[in-house]
């Protein structure tokens, strides 16, 4: 073969192979997080440019038509491809700037990378936001392949999908309502935006003072009592309702390697209910497992929000145990 032959093949071959999944997320956050701290940018006279700009660094990264698919999950092949086109352009202005959004509130954190893995067509990259106040902020993306380059179709932030939130908003507005309701909503809330799930109903004048919804938080971890074999914890939380107003309970337990020692079997919840935004509750984790001298020997208690409808687990903090437990 020829060297010339050779060096088209190599070419070829470049151009057909797609750059990794953590290459893919890792240079998109940086260039939007570049052109969110640009100065000059930042003016009000570039902020369309602005905007054009992440855009670009967004459609290369998201796969906008199939988040939109699935946030609309079944009732997608229920419209027209008219609608469906104009729900994918409403949809994407909303994801975009959600995104955006949670870039700027994290801007001045450490993101840290934890790998990735593959599947053939689809792949997650793992990763977490270092916060002075919050602690570990676990985030996953999840990709599949869309012709020859890698594209996100959803993102966990602290164990809470961001295309499930949406699907939750939307379907309660179709089945309530309509889809064409649901549009219409999209393009009141699309200037000036309010694009965080669980805002459609706010009107264009509620929008230019904006109160963001809670999101869900397991805020604090704090020992009200221990001894013997029980722990009693008080834990603040926020929860969004974003996984419907029954059936979800806030669970505590000791971490025992990367297991709890105590679990939700069937109905039998070792938890307390939570109702939406802040509130606490007050916890009992039993000591299930000692060494030798009789001391326990976890080092790190974990606190989840679990709906019980689902039998998923959506958010969960790990807080370090700096209290002796008798």
């Amino acid at each position: 073969m020829s060297n010339a032959a050779v060096a088209w093949l190599m070419v070829v071959a470049t151009a057909v192979s797609p750059a990794a999944p953590h290459a893919v997320v890792q240079s998109s956050i940086r260039q939007v997080v570049r052109l969110l701290r640009d100065p000059e940018l930042s003016r009000p006279a570039n902020a369309e440019k602005r905007r054009t700009e992440i855009h670009r660094v967004a459609a290369s990264l998201f796969d906008f038509p199939e988040m939109a698919r699935r946030a609309l999950a079944r009732h997608w092949d229920g419209y027209p491809a008219r609608e469906r086109a104009e729900f994918i352009r409403l949809f994407t202005g909303r994801l975009e700037q959600s995104y955006v959004g949670k870039l700027q509130a994290y801007a001045a954190d450490q993101i840290v990378y934890q790998g990735e893995s593959i599947d053939q067509t689809t792949a997650a990259v793992r990763a977490k936001i270092v916060t002075a106040g919050q602690g570990e902020i676990p985030v996953e993306y999840r990709l599949s392949r869309v012709g020859a380059r890698w594209a996100v179709y959803d993102v966990l932030i602290g164990g809470v999908s961001l295309i499930s939130s949406y699907r939750s908003e939307f379907t309660r507005v179709i089945e309530t309502e309509s889809f064409a309701s649901l549009l219409q909503k999209l393009r009141q809330a699309e200037a000036p935006a309010v694009a965080t799930p669980g805002t459609l109903d706010r009107t264009p004048a509620d929008a230019s003072r904006p109160t963001p919804p809670p999101e869900n938080e397991i805020r604090e971890f704090r020992l009200a009592e221990g001894s013997g074999r029980e722990m009693h914890v008080a834990v603040a939380y926020t929860y969004a309702g974003d996984h419907g107003p029954d059936d979800v309970f806030l669970h505590a337990g000791a971490l025992l390697g990367e297991e709890l020692a105590s679990r939700v079997p069937g109905t039998n919840f070792p938890g307390e209910p939570v109702s939406g935004g802040r509130g606490s509750v007050t916890l009992t984790i039993t000591k299930t497992r000692v060494d030798d001298t009789g001391a326990f020997t976890s080092r790190t208690l974990r606190a989840c929000l679990v709906s019980l409808r689902t039998r998923s687990v959506f958010l969960c903090r790990n807080f370090p145990l700096v209290h002796e437990w008798d």
